[in-house]
C-alpha cells in the first residue's frame, strides 16, 4: 500500500510539474460560475435555439416582403399561309411575326390582410404584311404597341381575412423567442445549480482530505508514542504491530481521498465547461461552506411564500406560458383555416395602343388620344375543397397539442410545488443533521484527546485509541458532508424558486449570496 501511494505521489507531481509554470485558475464560486457563461457548452447551444428562433421570425416576416416581378418573351414565327390566302399576294407565301412581351411589377401582401399589385405591361409586334387592321397600306414590319399600367386589391372576405390572423404567424413566431429565452435562462440557472453542486462535491474532497492526513497524523503520533511506552515497559511489543496496521489502513484512506479530490476537480471542470488541461489548473477551493447563521435560516419556513416567488420568478414557468399562447394561436390559425377561401379583387388599369416605328412609340401610347384604354373592374374568387381533410386535420391536431400543454403547465406546478416543498425539508433536516453532527465532533473530539491523556498514563489499551481516534475521523468527515448538504440545499431551494441567476440588460448576473443565504420572500 504504501508503494501504491509513492507510485500514487509520484505520478501527481509529475502532472504538476507539467502544468509548472502555467497560471492557476482562481477557484471562487462566483467567478467560476461566470466563467461557464463563456466557456460550457450546453449554455453555448442554448444561446444558439435564441437565434435560430429569431430566424424564424424573421422567416414568417418574409410574408409582407415587397416582391418584384419581371418577364421578357421575344417571339418570331413563320407562317405558310394556306393557297387561298388572299395575303399571297403580298408576302409571298409566308407571313413572317415577330413578338416582344414585357412586364414589371410590384406586389405586397399588407398586414391588415389585403394584397397589393401594381404592374406596367407593355407589348410590341410587326409582321410583312403591308396593311394594318384597317386596311390601310403602312408596309412591311410597321410595329404596334400596347402598354398599360395596371393595380389592384384583393381582399379576402373569409380565410385569411383580419389583422389578427395575416400576422398570428409572426406573433407566433415572437413567442416562441421569448420562450427559447426562458428555457436558454432556465438551462443556465440548472448549469449554475450543477457547479455549485460540483464545487461543493470538490470543497468537501479538498477538506475530507485534510481530515485523513491530520487523521494519519494521529495515527503516527499514536504510533511514537507507542513504541515510547514499550521502550519504558508500559506496553507490550506487541501493541506496536496493531498500531503499525491502522497506520498502513490510513494511508490507504488518504491515497484514495487524493483520487477523490482529483476527480472532484476535474468532475467541476466538466460542468464548467473546461478542458482536462484548464481542470488540472483550478486551484483549492476558495470558498467555505455556509453557516447557519450567515444563510438567514429561520424554522418555520412558509412554503406558500416560497411558492408564490417561484410562480413569479421560474423562468421555466414563463416558457411554457408563451408555448400555451403560441399554440392558442396557431388553434385559432387551423380554425382560420377550415374557412372557404372568398377572394375580392378590385383592379384599375391605363394604357393605350399606337403604331409605328420609333423609339418614341412605346411612352407615346400612354399619353396618345387615340387607342387610349382606362377601366377598372372587380372579381370574386372562390376556393374550397369539397372534403377539407387537410385544414381540419391540423385543426383537430393544434386542439390536441394546445389540450396537451395544458396538462403539461399544470404537471408542472404541481412538480414545482412538490419540489419546493421538500428542498424546504431537506433544508430543515440538514440543519438539524448539521447541528447534530457539531455535537458529536465535539464529543468525540474531547473523548479522543481524553484517550491519548490515558494511553501516556498507561491506562488505557492502544485498540480504544485507535477506536476513538476512528470514530472522531468518522465524526469529522460526517459534519463536513452534513455541511456538504446544507449548502447544497440552499442553491437548490434558489434553483427551486428561481432566484439562483438574475437576467438584467447585459446578460446573467449572479453573485455571492445566492450561494450562502436562502431566498429572502419579501424581496420578490
Amino acid at each position: 500500500m504504501r508503494l501504491y501511494r509513492f507510485i500514487f505521489v509520484i505520478f501527481t507531481g509529475f502532472s504538476i510539474s507539467n502544468l509548472y509554470g502555467q497560471s492557476k485558475i482562481n477557484c471562487d464560486l462566483v467567478e467560476i460560475s461566470n466563467r461557464a457563461f463563456e466557456k460550457n457548452p450546453t449554455l453555448k447551444r442554448s444561446a444558439y435555439t435564441i437565434r435560430n428562433a429569431e430566424a424564424d421570425l424573421q422567416i414568417q416576416k418574409s410574408v409582407f416582403d415587397i416582391n418584384v416581378f419581371s418577364e421578357v418573351s421575344v417571339k418570331t414565327n413563320r407562317y405558310t399561309l394556306f393557297d387561298a390566302d388572299p395575303k399571297n399576294e403580298f408576302v409571298d407565301k409566308i407571313l413572317k411575326t415577330n413578338t416582344l412581351d414585357f412586364s414589371a411589377g410590384l406586389r405586397k401582401k399588407l398586414r391588415s390582410g389585403q394584397i397589393t399589385d401594381i404592374s406596367l405591361k407593355y407589348g410590341f409586334n410587326n409582321n410583312n404584311f403591308p396593311y394594318d387592321s384597317f386596311d390601310q397600306y403602312v408596309g412591311a414590319f410597321w410595329g404596334n404597341h400596347l402598354s398599360s399600367v395596371n393595380l389592384s386589391l384583393t381582399q379576402p372576405l373569409l380565410r385569411g381575412r383580419g389583422r389578427d390572423i395575416t400576422t398570428i404567424s409572426e406573433r407566433i413566431s415572437q413567442l416562441y423567442i421569448e420562450n427559447t429565452k426562458s428555457n436558454n435562462e432556465f438551462t443556465n440557472s440548472t448549469t449554475i445549480l450543477q457547479i455549485g453542486q460540483a464545487y461543493w462535491n470538490y470543497y468537501l474532497a479538498y477538506k475530507s482530505l485534510e481530515i485523513y492526513k491530520e487523521n494519519e497524523g494521529r495515527v503516527r503520533n499514536v504510533f511514537e508514542v507507542t513504541k515510547e511506552l514499550i521502550k519504558a515497559d508500559k506496553k507490550p511489543a506487541g501493541d506496536l504491530a496493531q498500531v503499525n496496521a491502522d497506520l498502513a489502513n490510513q494511508e490507504k484512506f488518504t491515497a484514495i481521498a487524493e483520487q477523490s479530490l482529483y476527480e472532484a476537480r476535474i468532475n467541476l471542470g466538466r460542468v464548467i465547461g473546461l478542458s482536462n488541461e484548464e481542470s488540472l489548473l483550478l486551484d483549492i477551493p476558495v470558498n467555505d461552506f455556509p453557516t447557519i447563521t450567515e444563510s438567514e435560516y429561520r424554522t418555520g419556513l412558509d412554503r406558500a411564500a416560497f411558492i408564490r416567488v417561484a410562480m413569479e420568478r421560474r423562468s421555466d414557468i414563463k416558457a411554457v406560458e408563451t408555448v400555451s399562447d403560441a399554440l392558442e394561436m396557431q388553434y385559432k390559425l387551423a380554425e382560420n383555416n377550415t374557412k372557404p377561401q372568398l377572394d375580392l379583387t378590385g383592379f384599375v388599369f391605363y394604357g393605350g395602343a399606337i403604331a409605328g416605328n420609333g423609339i418614341d412609340k412605346p411612352f407615346s401610347s400612354f399619353t396618345n388620344n387615340e387607342g387610349r384604354n382606362m377601366g377598372a373592374g372587380a372579381k370574386l374568387t372562390f376556393t374550397f375543397p369539397v372534403n377539407n381533410n387537410l385544414a381540419k386535420g391540423n385543426s383537430a391536431k393544434s386542439l390536441v397539442s394546445l389540450n396537451d400543454q395544458k396538462i403539461s403547465n399544470e404537471n408542472l406546478q404541481r412538480n414545482i410545488q412538490l419540489n419546493i416543498s421538500n428542498a424546504i425539508n431537506k433544508l430543515d433536516n440538514s440543519v438539524i443533521a448539521l447541528q447534530r453532527a457539531k455535537e458529536a465532533l465535539d464529543s468525540y473530539t474531547e473523548a479522543f484527546n481524553s484517550e491519548q491523556i490515558k494511553l501516556q498514563a498507561g491506562l488505557t489499551t492502544i485498540l480504544n485509541v485507535i477506536l476513538f481516534q476512528e470514530r472522531l475521523t468518522t465524526s469529522e468527515l460526517e459534519y463536513l458532508q452534513a455541511y456538504q448538504q446544507f449548502a447544497i440545499a440552499i442553491i437548490s431551494l434558489r434553483h427551486e424558486t428561481g432566484t439562483l441567476i438574475s437576467q438584467g440588460d447585459k446578460g446573467f448576473t449572479l453573485n455571492r449570496e445566492v450561494f450562502y443565504t436562502i431566498p429572502n420572500t419579501a424581496n420578490y
